[in-house]
C-alpha cells in the first residue's frame, strides 16, 4: 500500500514526540531539582579541571620560590698526593694527603635577584588563581545561560511545530468543504515539515548546550531543571554600582584586576631576571677550608689549607643572556601596557551590549511579543471565518515564533554580556572568586 502525506505526516510527528521526551527527560528531575547558577559555580569550582590547575601551578611557584631561597650545598674533597709512583714515592710513606670543604658564597647580587624573580613568579600565580576564578565563573554563567536559551528554543520549536499542525487540520477541514486548493495543502504539508525537522534540530542542540555546561565540572550531561527566574531576571543593579565606582575611579582604577597583577607581576619578574644575568659572572664565588696531612715532615705533620676563587669573565660575559633577558623585559612591559587596554575596552564593549540587550528586552516584552500573540490569534480567527488566507495565517504563525526566539535571543545576550562586566571588574568577584578556588584545592587535596 503507497505511503500517503498524511502517513508520512503522523510518522513525522512521532519521531518529533520522541525528540521531545529526550529534551524534557533532561529536566525531569526538575520537579524536585534545580540547579542554580550559584550551585554550577560550585561544582565547576570544586570538580572541574580548570581551577585545579590554577591552583596546582601556584603551588609550583610557590615550591620555585622556596627553592630559590636554598643555599647551595657545600662541597667535600679528599686528596691523596705522592703515592703509588717511583723511587721515594712508590709507597705512601711521602703521601700528602688533604680534607677541605667548598662552600660556594651567594655574593655580588645574583641570588638576591633570582629570590626577587621567583618571588614575582609567585605573585602572578597568585593572581593568576583569582583571574582563573573570574574567568571560570564567566565561562560557566555563559554556558549556563545558553543551555537556558537552548532549552527555550527547542520548547518554541516544538510549540510551533504544534502550532502547525493546527494549521494544517484546519487546511484539511476548508479543503474538505471545497475552500482550500490541493496547492494549499501541499504548501502547509511543506510548512509543516519543515517545523518538525527544526524541533529535532532544536532538541538536539538543547542535549549538546547541556553537555557543555556539565563539561566544567567533568560529567556526561546536566539532568536537573535550570534556573529559568534567573535567565528571566532584570538586569543586576549592583553590577552597575560597581562598574560605575571603577569607571569613575582613578586613571588606574582597572589595577586591581587579576590580569593586571599577573602582567606586572611578570614585569618585575623579568627585571629581578635582568638583573640575575647581569651579574651571573661574577656571582660564581667560592671558599675553601681544610686541612693537609704530610707523612714526610717531621713535627710538622698537618697544616690548613685556605682558598678563595672566582670566575674571570674574559672571553664569556653572558651578553646573549642580558640581551634576551632585556628582550624578555621589553615584551612584558608591553604585554602590560596591551593588558590594560584591552581591558578597559572589553569594560565598555560589555557594558555597552548589556545596555542594548536590555533596551531590546524591554521592548519585545511590553510590546514585540504581546502585538504577536495578538496577531497569531487574529489570523487564526480570521482564516477559520474565511476573511484571511493561508499566506496571511502562516505569516503571522511565522511573526510570533520569530518574536519569542528574539526575546530568548535578547535576554540570552543580557545574561551574555551581564557575565562579560563582571569578569572584567575585579571588585565584584575577586575575594568570591578566591575563596572558591581555594575550597577547590582543600577539595582537592583530601581526594
Amino acid at each position: 500500500m503507497p505511503t500517503t502525506i498524511t502517513d508520512r505526516w503522523r510518522a513525522s510527528m512521532r519521531v518529533l514526540v520522541l525528540c521531545a521526551v529526550s529534551v524534557m527527560s533532561a529536566v525531569a528531575a526538575g520537579e524536585t531539582t534545580v540547579l542554580t547558577l550559584e550551585q554550577a559555580l560550585a561544582r565547576a569550582s570544586s570538580e572541574g579541571s580548570a581551577t585545579l590547575i590554577a591552583a596546582s601551578e601556584r603551588e609550583r611557584a610557590a615550591a620555585r620560590a622556596r627553592q630559590a631561597r636554598a643555599w647551595e650545598n657545600p662541597t667535600l674533597s679528599v686528596e691523596v698526593e705522592n703515592v703509588l709512583g717511583r723511587g721515594p714515592y712508590r709507597d705512601f710513606d711521602a703521601a700528602e694527603s688533604t680534607v677541605s670543604l667548598s662552600q660556594p658564597l651567594p655574593l655580588g647580587g645574583g641570588r638576591g635577584a633570582r629570590v626577587r624573580a621567583a618571588r614575582s613568579d609567585e605573585q602572578a600565580a597568585t593572581a593568576a588563581l583569582a583571574l582563573a576564578a573570574l574567568e571560570l565563573r564567566r565561562d560557566v554563567a555563559l554556558a549556563y545561560a545558553e543551555a537556558i536559551a537552548a532549552d527555550r528554543l527547542a520548547g518554541i520549536a516544538r510549540e510551533r511545530a504544534a502550532l502547525g499542525a493546527q494549521t494544517r487540520a484546519a487546511v484539511e477541514r476548508r479543503q474538505a468543504a471545497g475552500l482550500e486548493s490541493d496547492l494549499q495543502r501541499a504548501r502547509v504539508e511543506v510548512e509543516t515539515a519543515g517545523m518538525q525537522a527544526d524541533a529535532r534540530r532544536r532538541a538536539a542542540a538543547a542535549l549538546a548546550h547541556r553537555r557543555a555546561l556539565a563539561a566544567h565540572w567533568r560529567e556526561a550531561t546536566v539532568t536537573a531543571a535550570l534556573d529559568e527566574a534567573w535567565f528571566d531576571a532584570a538586569p543586576d543593579v549592583a553590577l552597575d554600582a560597581a562598574f560605575n565606582a571603577a569607571v569613575d575611579g582613578a586613571p588606574d582604577a582597572a589595577s586591581t584586576h587579576p590580569r593586571l597583577v599577573v602582567a606586572r607581576a611578570r614585569v618585575e619578574q623579568a627585571r629581578a631576571e635582568l638583573e640575575a644575568v647581569r651579574r651571573a659572572p661574577f656571582s660564581g664565588l667560592e671558599a675553601t677550608v681544610g686541612t693537609r696531612r704530610s707523612e714526610d715532615a717531621p713535627g710538622a705533620d698537618h697544616a690548613w689549607v685556605l682558598g678563595l676563587s672566582m670566575p674571570l669573565p674574559v672571553w664569556d660575559r653572558n651578553e646573549g643572556g642580558i640581551a634576551e633577558a632585556r628582550g624578555a623585559l621589553q615584551g612584558a612591559e608591553f604585554d602590560l601596557e596591551r593588558a590594560g587596554r584591552d581591558l578597559l575596552a572589553e569594560r565598555e564593549a560589555a557594558l555597552a551590549e548589556r545596555d542594548a540587550a536590555t533596551l531590546e528586552v524591554d521592548a519585545l516584552t511590553m510590546s514585540g511579543l504581546p502585538s504577536s500573540k495578538s496577531l497569531a490569534h487574529l489570523s487564526v480567527q480570521g482564516y477559520e471565518a474565511g476573511r484571511l488566507s493561508l499566506i496571511e495565517r502562516l505569516d503571522a504563525e511565522r511573526a510570533l515564533v520569530q518574536t519569542q526566539e528574539d526575546l530568548v535571543a535578547a535576554r540570552l545576550r543580557l545574561r551574555q554580556s551581564e557575565a562579560r562586566v563582571a569578569a572584567v571588574v575585579a571588585d565584584v568577584a575577586v575575594a568570591d572568586a578566591a575563596g572558591r578556588i581555594e575550597a577547590a584545592q582543600a577539595s582537592s587535596t583530601e581526594r
